[in-house]
Parts: C-alpha cells; sequence; structure tokens
C-alpha cells in the first residue's frame, strides 16, 4: 500500500494533468462553487461524478477527492465523520500531501465540534493553519482561519473571532477569490452580532441575502435568514415578529434541502422568540422538534442552549422544580463550552426559580455567582476593544508603509524619467554650437555621475548591500571562464533562509529585513578575499568561490550554516531566535560553460536540503532526483487547492 501510494505521487508530481486533468477541472468547479449544490443529496451526486474521475492508482487525486467528500458528504453521523478525517490524515501523512492533511484536520475539527464541544475543535484548525502557514498556501491559511474563528465567536472570544475573519477577508479579496470572500461576509456578520454591533452585524447580512438571491444559494439564504433570526431575539421585543418570519423562511428553506441540522436550529430560534414572547408551551415544542432533529444527527454541541430554554419555558409555566432542573443541566454543558453569556442568564433564571420555591439562599448565591461572571464578561469587552484597537492600528500601520512605499516608488520612476529627459537636451545641446559648449560639458559631467550612480544602483541590493542577480551573474561568468582557461576548481553555493515567511508573517517585514541583512554581514565575515556573495531572490543568495574544489565548498558551506546557526537574533524578534539557513553547493564539471549550469546544480541540492528537513548542506550529485528545467529554472510542480466551504 505504501509503495502504491508513493509511486503514485510521483506520477502526478511529473504529470499533473494526463488522465487527471478532468478529475482537476471537475474537482475545481466544487471547490470554487461554480457547480451550485443545493441538497445534501445533491452533493453525494457530485462527489460521484468526481469519484468516477480518479485515474487509477493515483493515490494524490483519490486523497483529493476523499478530503472533499469528508467535508462535503458526510452529513448527520460525525463520529463516523471524525473517523472518516483520521484515516485520511494518516494517508495524507504517508503519501506527503499537506493540502490534504490540512483538510482532513479542518474535517475533524468540524465533527469534533458536534461529537463535544467546540473548543475541542480548536486543536484541530491551529494545526491545520500551521502546516498551511509553512506550506505558504495563503488559501488554506484562510480557509483555516475561518473555521477557527467560528470557534471562538461560539466561545465568546468574539474579538479574536473578527479579527481571524477579516485577516481571512484580506487573503480572499488578495487571491481574488469572490465566492470565497462572499462566503466569509456571514461569519463576519455574526461576530460583530456576538460583540453586539447589530447595525454592522445587519448590513452584513444584508449583503449577504442579496448574493444568495442572486445566485439562487438556497443554503446562503438559509443562514442569512437564521442570523436575522438571533439578531431580532437579541434585539429587544418589539423585534420578535422580524425574528420569527426569519426563523419561518430559515425553517421552510432547510425542510427544502433536507438539512436536518438546520431544521432543528430554526425550531430552537423559535423557542426562543416563544419564550420571550411568553408563549412558554409553544416554546416546548419547538424544543421537543429541536432535540429530535439533533439526536438525528447526532449533534450535541447545542445542549446547553435547548436545556437553558427549556427552564425558561418551565419556570414561565410555574414548574420552578423542572425548570431549576433543566437549568443544573444546561449548567453542566456551560461549564465544558465556557459560554460566559450564555451562563449569567442561567444564573439569573435559576435564582428566580429558587426564589419563586423560597429557597432564598441558591437564590443569592446564583445572583452573586451572576455578578462575578458579569464580571469576567466585562473584563473580556475591555479585552475586546484592546484586541480590536490593535489590529487597527496594526492595518492602519501596514497600509501607511504601503503608501509610503508607493510614493517612494512613484519618486524614483520620476527621477529616472528626469534623467531620460535630461539625456534628450544634452543630444540636443550637441548641435547648438559653440556658445553651448561649456553649458554641454557641465551637462555631460552631470550626466556621468548619475551613470555611475545608476550603475551602481542597478548592480547592488538595496536592502542588504552586496551584489544583486545583474551583478552576481556579471562576475561569475568571467569567473568561470577564468576558471576554464587555467583548468582550476570553482564552487558555487545557493543558500535560502529556512521558513523566512514565518518571521514576516509574525514579526513584520521590518524585523525581516534586519534579519537579512544580519544573515549577509556573518555570511560575508566568513568569506574570503575574492569570494562573491549576491542576493538573488527574497531570501535566496548566491556564492562565488573561486579555486575551490567540492572538499572545500562543503567546508565553507558548513561554516556559513553554523554560524547563521548560532546568529542571535533576539533582539531583532524572539520568534526568530534559531534561523538556519539550506545550501547547495556545486563545482565545475568538464564540459561546464555557463555559469547558470552550476546555478541550477547548486539550486537543485538546495531543493533537496529543503526537502530533507533543512538546516542542512547538500553537494549537487549525491542522491539528486530529477527536476524539470524550464527556460533555465528548476521547476518543482505542486498541487494547490482549497477545502470546500461547510
Amino acid at each position: 500500500m505504501s509503495l502504491l501510494l508513493c509511486a503514485s505521487a510521483m506520477a502526478q508530481e511529473i504529470d499533473p494533468g494526463g488522465k487527471g486533468g478532468s478529475f482537476d477541472r471537475y474537482a475545481d468547479q466544487l471547490e470554487r462553487g461554480e457547480v451550485v449544490i443545493t441538497t445534501h443529496a445533491d452533493a453525494l451526486r457530485d462527489l460521484e461524478k468526481l469519484k468516477s474521475e480518479i485515474p487509477p492508482g493515483d493515490a494524490r487525486r483519490e486523497l483529493r477527492y476523499r478530503y472533499m467528500y469528508c467535508i462535503m458528504g458526510i452529513a448527520d453521523d460525525p463520529s463516523a465523520g471524525k473517523a472518516y478525517a483520521e484515516q485520511g490524515l494518516e494517508d495524507a501523512r504517508r503519501v506527503g500531501y499537506a493540502d490534504a492533511e490540512v483538510n482532513f484536520h479542518f474535517c475533524r475539527g468540524a465533527n469534533q465540534e458536534s461529537l463535544t464541544t467546540p473548543r475541542d475543535a480548536l486543536a484541530d484548525y491551529n494545526a491545520g493553519i500551521e502546516i498551511a502557514r509553512a506550506e505558504e498556501n495563503n488559501r488554506l491559511v484562510a480557509d483555516g482561519l475561518t473555521w477557527r474563528g467560528s470557534v471562538q465567536s461560539l466561545l465568546g472570544e468574539h474579538a479574536l473571532a473578527l479579527v481571524d475573519f477579516l485577516d481571512a477577508q484580506k487573503f480572499y479579496d488578495s487571491a481574488g477569490e469572490p465566492l470565497e470572500s462572499e462566503q466569509n461576509l456571514f461569519n463576519i456578520a455574526v461576530a460583530y452580532r456576538r460583540l453586539g454591533e447589530r447595525k454592522e452585524a445587519r448590513d452584513y447580512l444584508e449583503r449577504l441575502m442579496k448574493f444568495g438571491i442572486q445566485r439562487k444559494d438556497l443554503p446562503q439564504q438559509m443562514a442569512a435568514h437564521m442570523e436575522l433570526g438571533f439578531l431580532g431575539v437579541e434585539s429587544g421585543p418589539e423585534a420578535l415578529p422580524s425574528a420569527r418570519r426569519h426563523f419561518d423562511e430559515a425553517l421552510q428553506i432547510a425542510e427544502m434541502v433536507g438539512n436536518t441540522a438546520a431544521q432543528a436550529s430554526a425550531h430552537l430560534g423559535l423557542a426562543q422568540v416563544d419564550n420571550l414572547g411568553g408563549d412558554y408551551t409553544g416554546a416546548l415544542a419547538e424544543l421537543g422538534k429541536a432535540e429530535a432533529g439533533l439526536k438525528v444527527t447526532g449533534d450535541r454541541s447545542n445542549g446547553d442552549m435547548i436545556a437553558l430554554q427549556e427552564g425558561e419555558a418551565h419556570a414561565g409555566l410555574g414548574e420552578h422544580e423542572q425548570a431549576i432542573a433543566d437549568f443544573d443541566r444546561s449548567e453542566a454543558f456551560l461549564r465544558k463550552s465556557g459560554n460566559l453569556r450564555y451562563y449569567a442568564d442561567l444564573l439569573q433564571q435559576r435564582s428566580r426559580s429558587y426564589e419563586a420555591l423560597g429557597k432564598t439562599t441558591l437564590a443569592l448565591a446564583d445572583l452573586k455567582q451572576m455578578i462575578k461572571v458579569h464580571q469576567a464578561l466585562d473584563r473580556k469587552a475591555r479585552s475586546y476593544t484592546t484586541t480590536l484597537m490593535s489590529y487597527q492600528f496594526d492595518t492602519a500601520r501596514r497600509e501607511q508603509e504601503n503608501r509610503r512605499l508607493a510614493a517612494d516608488r512613484q519618486l524614483k520612476e520620476a527621477q529616472l524619467a528626469s534623467l531620460e529627459k535630461v539625456r534628450r537636451w544634452q543630444w540636443a545641446a550637441l548641435v547648438m554650437g559653440g556658445l553651448l559648449i561649456a553649458l554641454l560639458l557641465w551637462q555631460a559631467r552631470r550626466q556621468v555621475r548619475a551613470a555611475r550612480s545608476l550603475h551602481r544602483m542597478a548592480m547592488t541590493d538595496p536592502l542588504t548591500g552586496i551584489a544583486n542577480r545583474r551583478r552576481i551573474e556579471a562576475l561569475g561568468q568571467p569567473m568561470l571562464d577564468e576558471a576554464i582557461k587555467r583548468d582550476e576548481p570553482m564552487a558555487v553555493v545557493v543558500l535560502d533562509v529556512d521558513h523566512f515567511k514565518q518571521i514576516n508573517d509574525a514579526c513584520g517585514h521590518q524585523a525581516g529585513d534586519v534579519v537579512l541583512q544580519r544573515i549577509v554581514d556573518t555570511c560575508r565575515g566568513m568569506l574570503r578575499h575574492g569570494d562573491q556573495i549576491g542576493r538573488v531572490g527574497g531570501e535566496e543568495f548566491v556564492v562565488l568561490l573561486p579555486n575551490t574544489d567540492v572538499h572545500a565548498a562543503r567546508e565553507v558551506a558548513e561554516r556559513l550554516r553554523e554560524c547563521v546557526r548560532m546568529l542571535d537574533l533576539g533582539d531583532v524578534v524572539s520568534a526568530a531566535s534559531g534561523t538556519s539557513i539550506s545550501l547547495g553547493v556545486t563545482t565545475r564539471r568538464e564540459g561546464d560553460r555557463e555559469l547558470a549550469e552550476l546555478i541550477v546544480r547548486a539550486d537543485e541540492a538546495l531543493y533537496r536540503a529543503k526537502s530533507s528537513g533543512r538546516n542542512r548542506v547538500e553537494v549537487a550529485g549525491q542522491g539528486e532526483v530529477p527536476m524539470t528545467i524550464v527556460g533555465g529554472d528548476a521547476v518543482h510542480i505542486s498541487t494547490r487547492m482549497h477545502p470546500a466551504r461547510r
């Protein structure tokens, strides 16, 4: 089984299209929402069609189908869904398919929410986000942020949830994913509602409803109706008729599409409306329907709210002993979920039932506990404000930095345009005769100085002060020609900073720039006079070592690696401590004529160093894996996808 999976994975890397092209196209259409899915039966039908397109023995495409089935196809059985996701995780790790591993984490987390409490799902969502960040897959990072944000919102961490949703929205907008961006409006609306920002929540929900109607997307309309119903429940008695209308609409759509879980949620919402309106018998009837639906799906995540609403209904009917039993049952759920807002409501309602039964001591104890819970909620509210202000400040700072960079770029473009204009005037001045000779000479001297300055700028990396790609190529080819002429060895080292994107994401690009400068300074200090180092990419560098054989080159590379590993960057960013580099080494071979040949081999060795765990040196020719060469560049083929939305 393991050999089959590995062989299939390698085959797909070599030919990502082939017979699987039709599978890839249909899978992409499903994930982008180009295939409208209204009911669970629709999803199963489309997934069965996708399954029929899997090429025989293609392990990676089979895994892609499986995680889509895990998220889209398994309904009403969270235990089976969790077991399916765990098997998928094991197989994805065996093949080394990171995208599949991420999506199986998300699937297992979604099923864990229904099995126990939403808090228990956070570990899977965080694990998926971490893997997606390591793979630099911003689309999957955004998907993970929406999963995690939904849980944080349920747990009462509304500011953290909103930050996750807003960050996800930026990823979706920058990636040009209108459907994902549109669906994320729902998450943002829910977070605003739970923060008490009802106007913002209503604006987002009305936009979502408009999109759902335009696209004839019934599940999206149902979700918007449900949230508008909860918004009405929280807006006071005058909004109860509107809340009932929205819950009725949501229930009608849920019945139409056959969504049992959504039907149960709509009945639960209607029970809240009945309780607030004084129809306690009606509330109990709605709660009975909600419990029956949730029992069918195996969803236990709403146990706290059902018990709380049953307690309110029994208390309203004067059945205070039963109400207290209901409240006690709800309290057991709430202690696990940690939802303080519901807990405060429970304590207030139960204290009234205790008082009605003459148990004033217990009533007083609940009221005292309620005061403590409200104090905790107040502290959280202040924390929310701090979190949102910090997020807004960081966002404003990044936007200001982007504007500054844009202004700098415009200034440089204007300066270059000005120099071009001066040069044209110089040529015009040449034909004006002797009276303008003095002015021409002055302008010529000025142009020479400007040209020298531009030449230095064109050949130097502005951040690190070392040679840029153009300069290193200009130095390297003559160095290689001289080595060939003298029949001397020559080595090329390509190095790359490990996990550099994580430093940028965690600490900001300014800190990342300082890290690159420190690494360059360290490497320059370890090289000989005559050795050359240049920056050829964001965090990628090339080192030219004249008159150096493979053993000496490896020693130099190991010395560079060790010095960077020991580099203390704690004064820059604590998260950057332990920064490392991976290096690929090659030397001149018989028949080499172009510097690009050496750089390609060194880059292949660097790829092996990265694939073998990073923070290591690999020498070209020692256990190489062939790579596809396109236009002189090494191209590593990978697949990219995103999970279907729930």
